[in-house]
């Protein structure tokens, strides 16, 4: 019936990778089947973190009962049924309920638009398409979505804006050019260096960090001064083997509960880049926190602070800590704030995101990869981005190779003559 795959046992919600991994999963089996795939709508296609069902809809005509028997052979399910003459609902093994919706070609324009929501932004456009003969009546006559936007002269507007009225649209980020925040089996990862650079190449990346956890993290073989210069010579080697994609070498290190760093200035100082990350006091008071988070950020050889709520989605909720403070901390001395796109993280959210932005933090989309695997999961990062408004800019991997390295590189040297250092 498929390929093995499991999916994270999760209670009422899921994560959008996991509601994405499933309908990967659905189109696969509609595919065989010799059916159309159905586009994803709802709150997965808005890139909401945390979705109440997996919505998807297939352009008919197509026999409901036909599409119930290719969906029963996908990979995970647990179990389908068919809802009337044209839905069908699925649920996969520890993955949540799906629902599958078939609509006529000449109604998919209006199930897209409308299926995709949100109910705010659906009836925004519902009042503008009044006088104009209606929104289903302009959705009848267009062939794509940006054909009803256009008839209602607006800039089409990104799914992931759509949660209210979107007169006017940013020009969002779109990708990023390389990924740090990656980990090898020098500490908790699960591959060498050469191969996250090559799994970074495959997947279109032209850059990679690495970066080990510190000391401090001994649960996860964290490196101190003397492997972090050892894991430096396999960097080197790693350059030379792999082609096509820069290899950074940087650490995460670990935020004490002062707001010191877990390894000395000189050490930090022969890396390319320092991500600074709490892990461990995570219970810490608000204003605490907040101090211990600007020390960090202030730091000149810090160049990104990683996953900065500590949050984990559906588990735990992210420490409390002033994040204006932080931000314009931050900004001040030319600190960026992750988005860690691992799908338990998304840290910081869309909300946080937006507060830190207004006070003029930049920021870095990372994946946090412990798997050559999970280096494919910066687009979670980069729809958290996009629903938060930001531009290219804003996002320091956003640039290309030859500006990162010589930004990185005059950063560096302006630390180490602040900090006095040889």
């Amino acid at each position: 019936m498929g390929e093995d795959v499991t999916l994270p046992r999760l209670s009422r919600h899921l994560l959008l990778a996991s509601a994405l991994e499933m309908a990967r999963l659905a189109n696969d089996a509609l595919s065989r089947a010799g059916l159309d795939e159905a586009s994803i709508v709802g709150e997965v296609r808005r890139g909401v973190a945390v979705v109440s069902e997996l919505s998807l809809v297939l352009r008919g005509p197509a026999d409901v009962q036909r599409v119930a028997r290719a969906l029963r052979h996908a990979a995970a399910c647990e179990g389908v049924t068919v809802e009337g003459r044209d839905a069908v609902r699925m649920t996969f093994q520890g993955g949540g309920p799906a629902r599958v919706r078939i609509v006529h070609r000449s109604r998919f324009v209006e199930a897209l638009l409308r299926g995709t929501g949100s109910p705010r932004h659906v009836r925004w456009l519902e009042r503008l398409a009044q006088g104009r003969g209606g929104l289903s009546w302009l959705c009848a006559q267009a062939r794509s979505e940006r054909d009803v936007y256009s008839a209602l002269d607006l800039p089409f507007a990104p799914p992931e804006l759509r949660e209210g009225a979107t007169p006017r649209i940013p020009p969002l980020v779109d990708s990023v050019s390389g990924v740090f925040h990656v980990h090898t089996t020098w500490s908790d990862g699960s591959a060498s260096v050469a191969e996250m650079a090559l799994a970074a190449g495959k997947a279109g990346y032209a850059y990679l960090g690495i970066t080990e956890h510190s000391r401090a993290a001994s649960y996860a073989r964290g490196l101190d001064a003397e492997r972090l210069a050892a894991q430096a010579r396999e960097v080197k080697k790693a350059r030379r083997e792999v082609g096509g994609v820069a290899i950074l070498h940087g650490v995460e290190v670990d935020v004490m509960p002062d707001g010191s760093l877990d390894l000395d200035d000189e050490t930090l100082a022969s890396l390319d880049f320092v991500i600074a990350s709490v892990h461990v006091g995570l219970e810490m008071e608000a204003t605490a926190m907040t101090e211990r988070l600007v020390r960090a950020v202030s730091h000149p050889l810090v160049t990104i602070l990683g996953h900065p709520t500590g949050r984990l989605l559906l588990g735990r909720a992210g420490y409390a800590f002033d994040v204006e403070a932080v931000a314009t901390a931050a900004a001040r001395n030319d600190t960026f704030l992750e988005i860690n796109a691992n799908p338990q993280r998304l840290d910081l959210g869309e909300d946080d995101v937006r507060r830190a932005a207004a006070c003029g933090a930049r920021f870095a989309i990372d994946p946090d990869a412990h798997t050559t695997r999970g280096i494919r999961d910066t687009p979670l990062g980069l729809s958290v981005a996009r629903r938060a408004g930001l531009r290219r800019e804003q996002v320091l991997n956003a640039r290309a190779t030859d500006e990162v390295l010589a930004y990185l590189s005059a950063r560096r040297r302006a630390a180490k003559r602040r900090l006095a250092l040889a």
